[in-house]
This record gives structure tokens, sequence and C-alpha cells, in this order.
């Protein structure tokens, strides 16, 4: 079978070289006559990246690439908006990816020159590409990856209506120095709170910058000029206001080899192929840049298409499949960024709260639906009790989690040190010691130190933060809250500190800037709002635990208490419930959860604290988790694929 593409770009040749894995014979043909040095720079995610490294192992090149581990959104003020980590994400210059696919190729399987024309055929299916300077190229499929402006989707269903431009990009690279700590790389932004205006750079490399300006149309009235000189002039001025990092970032840039890049998309076609010939990257789909996600979504259609070419039966089913495969995530790339657009555009009518992240997929999968029992979960993050009842509550979420909603409420365990006294607790090393002695008896591995070494004063600040993290996702506050548990009971971090409130909020995918905000207004509102209740409900010790069946609170327990004892409750009041049978793998289980401590796995998955030991130093020997000890245990965390070639100590 032969395929012959139309475009020698990323997408053209990453579906090239994916077809010729499965020995499928392939010519791709370029319309210029040598490969192009244009364009500066993009961000590429893991799943784009896993594709472009299948390639590493048949020739001896590298893959250059820089990690991007942070995203800033701030205003020109300096005030930030946004502060997101990124998992996966790295900058990667399109010189250098186009030279890396370009190794893989000959002159006979990679024709420079060939700009496309028109097709032949024979009942209607294609049989040839012919070309402008008079060449043809016969083949069994023919794959159009010949850009937004595609010659080949126009051969096939005429023109399209692109949107009009309303934004303008200018992107240059800077030689300014872009990495000063390699664990804070940030793609940081700059957005304008009253206009359609921002700027922003993303480190390529330690010493080089990728940077660009976007602005509203309205607000350039043609004054950008076409030399380099006028060009450097019109970014100065439009950026006057913005902060001395940007304008150090230009002052490094070569205006010669910036450019103007005029953004429009279109909608989504009703199909990407007709008869044997089929569209692929921004031939088939185009989307303005505000996602990031153009040159990724170019490389899963890739992977996408040769999946479909390999397992399908005939060339239109694979077509087909392409098509209904990719259609929902690329129409959702389109209609974000287009919502993203208008955002931009019109800034004073939307909060920091209505921005959608690029980058980042924003999905809270908490089942919300309503199910017949309500658990409300009064805890604080420094209970000893409430963190050794974890794997009671998580193994209830797996076997239960059809009839249940669990509600996590703050209870206030420790406003202060002034005139406190709750039983044996009256100061700090009181604490400790209890805390030793809850890791002795339940296993688990706790260390009371932090309450010599650096006591909190009150466990308020980690409890409103988590009341301020329920505003952006539940589910992230749930991971934000057991991230603030580890930190403190096995790390020894005292999770009263921002420092450190911060760094369980990246960890948790949480926003931290909004969450900032958000602690000292929303939050503590509705921290306010749970000890109110907690005293309405008389709640004095903590984990307190109530069941509700429509609304009606029936019984309550407090205190750790045995897993049979929820069974019996829920069989209680849903006699006909039944429970989902645990059937996760190891790795699968570190998925769903991803950290772990031995006597919580062992617990989960009913299984001897042997075994458990077995089954943990397995997948950390094969570098799928990692741990941390302390003196009384280790916790065990997942990381994630995109990180394994890192060290998997913690």
């Amino acid at each position: 079978m032969k395929a012959v593409i139309i475009g020698g770009g990323i997408a053209g040749m990453t579906m090239a070289l994916l077809l010729r894995k499965q020995n499928w014979e392939v010519i791709v043909n370029e319309r210029a006559e040598s490969m192009l040095n244009q364009g500066h720079a993009f961000l590429m995610s893991a799943d784009g990246l896993s594709i472009l490294e299948q390639f590493q192992n048949e020739q001896n090149c590298c893959l250059q690439k820089q990690n991007v581990n942070l995203f800033s959104l701030k205003r020109p003020d300096g005030d930030e908006e946004i502060r997101i980590k990124l998992d996966g994400w790295h900058c990667m210059k399109r010189v250098e990816l186009i030279s890396y696919l370009y190794s893989f190729f000959s002159n006979e399987t990679l024709k420079m020159g060939r700009k496309f024309s028109h097709f032949l055929y024979e009942d209607k299916v294609a049989t040839a590409a012919v070309f402008e300077n008079g060449e043809i190229e016969k083949g069994d499929i023919f794959i159009g990856a010949d850009g937004s402006n595609s010659k080949v989707r126009e051969a096939l269903f005429g023109k399209v209506n692109f949107t009009p431009v309303e934004v303008n990009e200018i992107v240059g690279i800077s030689k300014k120095r872009a990495i000063d700590d390699p664990e804070k790389v940030i793609f940081q932004k700059f957005q304008s709170k009253t206009k359609g205006l921002a700027f922003g750079y993303i480190p390529a490399s330690e010493d080089e910058s990728v940077w660009f300006m976007q602005y509203d149309l309205k607000l350039a009235n043609g004054q950008e000029g076409a030399s380099a000189a006028s060009l450097k002039k019109f970014c100065y001025d439009m950026l006057a206001e913005f902060p001395d990092a940007v304008r150090e970032v230009l002052d490094a840039n070569d205006f010669s080899t910036s450019y103007i890049w005029k953004t429009r998309d279109f909608d989504t076609l009703p199909t990407f192929h007709k008869e044997n010939v089929v569209l692929m990257g921004d031939a088939a789909h185009l989307a303005v840049p505000f996602t990031s996600a153009g040159t990724t979504n170019a490389l899963l259609d890739a992977k996408t298409l040769t999946n479909a070419l390999t397992t399908t039966a005939t060339i239109e089913e694979a077509f087909s499949r392409f098509y209904q495969e990719r259609y929902a995530d690329l129409t959702n790339h389109l209609e974000q960024g287009r919502l993203l657009k208008t955002i931009f555009l019109e800034p004073e009518i939307h909060s920091e709260r209505g921005y959608i992240l690029p980058l980042v997929s924003d999905k809270d999968s908490t089942d919300t639906s309503n199910k017949p029992l309500k658990i409300t979960y009064f805890t604080d993050p420094i209970c000893s009790t409430c963190w050794v009842i974890q794997p009671v509550l998580r193994k209830l979420k797996l076997e239960y989690g059809a009839y249940i909603n669990l509600e996590y409420l703050m209870g206030g365990l420790l406003p202060s040190w002034d005139n406190y006294e709750r039983g044996t607790i009256k100061n700090p090393l009181d604490v400790a010691q209890h805390w030793e002695e809850v890791s002795k008896e339940h296993l688990n591995p706790i260390s009371g130190d932090i309450w010599i070494e650096d006591p909190l004063e009150s466990s308020y600040p980690p409890s409103i933060a988590f009341k301020a993290a329920q505003l952006q996702s539940n589910d992230k506050a749930i991971s934000f809250l057991r991230r603030l548990q580890e930190m403190i009971f096995i790390e020894k971090k005292n999770i009263s500190k921002w420092t450190e409130i911060e760094k369980a909020a990246l960890t948790s995918e949480l926003d931290s800037a909004l969450l900032f905000k958000d602690i000292k207004a929303k939050g503590l509102g509705l921290f306010h709002e749970d000890l109110d209740y907690a005293k309405e409900m008389n709640v004095t010790a903590f984990p307190t635990i109530l069941f509700s069946v429509d609304n009606e609170i029936k019984t309550s327990i407090s205190g750790m208490q045995p897993y049979e004892k929820f069974e019996s409750i829920i069989k209680k009041f849903l006699p006909n419930a039944t429970k989902t049978t645990i059937d996760f793998t190891p790795e699968a289980l570190f998925e769903r959860f991803n950290s772990m401590t031995e006597s919580e796995y062992s617990f989960i998955m009913d299984t001897s604290l042997e075994v458990t030991t077995a089954a943990l130093q397995d997948l950390f020997e094969k570098g799928i988790i990692k741990k941390f000890k302390n003196k009384n245990g280790t916790v065990w965390s997942y990381i994630l694929p995109q990180n394994r070639e890192k060290s998997s100590v913690w």
C-alpha cells in the first residue's frame, strides 16, 4: 500500500514516519524548494511528545525540548490572576523539530519543490497527484497535510469560510536568559484587564525565550508596518504600560526575524475525506492559537489516522473512524479557542474565574448525580484520626461510590493554642507524643516531630485554603487536602504557611493565584459556614460523620470506626445496595489514588503486608512509583509516565 502525503511540515512528516513503521510505502511532497526555517517555537504536550519520541531509536539524533512546568497570568501592574502547574508540557523550537523529522528522510522519500495542482481520477477515485512543476506521483491513498491554506482541501470541498481576523500575534525569539530555576520554568503571560492586549514568553532553552504579543486589531490601526524597525516601535509603543520584564525580553530580540501571524479559524468540516483522499492537521481543522494545542492536535491526527488505517478492513472505514475519533476533541478546541478570543477581546466583563486556562483541561470528575445516601464528613487537616481513616473512606468510594455522595466540611480543630485544652492535648509537645502513639497503633507512618521542630499555631489556614480550593474543583480540593495531610503527617511540613499551601495547591492542579485571593474572601466565608454548622450539629470530635437520606439525617458516628460499621449503615438505609468488586492492578490503583501508605494499599486491596511490600517494591523498581520515608514508615506516590525518567526517590 502506497500513501502520498502532500505537505512536508510537522503533520505530514510525522504521518509518514508512523506509516513507515507499519511497512507502508510513503512519499512526502513539499511545495518549498528546501526546508524552511520559518516559525519560532511552540508548546508540546506529553501526548504529542510521546508520538515523536517513537522515532529516536531509528536515527542517531536527539529531539531538543525544554520542559515548562508553570503557567502564570498576570496583569500589567503585576497582580497575578492565575498560577497553575503544568505536567508534561515542553517548549520546542520549530526549526529544531523540523530538522529532527527531516533527518529521517532521503531525497527519494521527501520530494521538495512540489506544489500541488490537482488529482487524476479513475471512477471518482484519485490515482495520482499532479504538481505544478509537471511531476506526477501515483498512490493508493492521498493525505492532505498542506496547512491552513490547503489546496487539497479546496480540491475536495471548495473554499472554506474563514472567520474574520480580529486578533494578530507578533512572534519572536529573544536571547534574554530564560531559566533561573529549573524547578520553576514558567510560561509567563501578561494580559490587560481593560483591552485586548497581551504579552507572553516561554523558555525555549536556558538562553532563549519564544515571545508573542497578541492584540486586538482595532488597537493597531495599521501601525505595525512592514520593516523590522516599525515592528519594533509598534511593540514598544503598545506595551508601554507593561512591566520591565516585558521590555527586557524585547530588548534582546532581533526584530528582523519576527513576524505577524493573522489568527483565524473555520468551522469543523462535515468530513475529512472524499473517497481515498483525506485531510489532517491544519488542512482539516484550524483553531485560533489561544489553546496552544495546534501542533499536538496534528500529531494526534497522525497517530489516530495511522491506527485506523492499520486496523480496519477498508480505506472508507478507516477515514470515517478517524473523523469520528477526532471530531469531539477538535470541535472542543475550536470552541474553546473562540471563547478565549472573546474573553481576550472583552476583558472588562470577564473575571479571573471566567478564564479557560490554556493547556489544561479543567474537568471535575465528581459524580454530582442524586445518589440516595449523603455522607457529611467533618474533618481537619491536622486531625491524626482523620488521616488514619483514609483507607476506609477510599475503599468506601470504590465499593459503594454508586450510592453515596461524600461532602467534606472543616471542623476547626485548632483555633490557636491560647487556652486550648482538648482531652490530654494542651500544647504542641502533647500532639507530638499523641501522633507517635497513633502511628504505632495503626501502623501508619506519622511523625510527630513537626510539633517539636516547627509547631503550627492554628489549623485554620489550611482549613480555609481547602474551602477556597472547593470553589475551583471539588475533586482537586480533595486531592489538595490529601496532599496537605501527607506534607504534615509524613514530611514534617508546616501547612499553615502559604509557601507550603501553594506547593500542595500546584501539585493538585489548582490555580494558586486564585486560591490566594479566595482564601481572604470567599474561602474564609465558607469556612465560617462550616464552623457554624458544626456547632449546630454539636460536633466536638473528629472525624464526625453524618448519614442522610432524602435530606434527613438518619445517624452519625465519630472517631475511628471499622469498615464494617460503614457497611452496616449503608445496608440499613439502602438494603438493596451491592458493593462493586475492586478489580484494580497495582498500577491502576495508584493512577486512581496517586499516593498510598503500605497499610492503606494493604487494606484497600485486602492483601497481607508481605504481599503489599512485594507489590510496591516491584512498582518502585519499574519506576512507576516513588517513595518518601520517614522514621515511622513510607508513603508511595504514582509517577506520571512522562516523568518516569526522573529519580523515583522522593
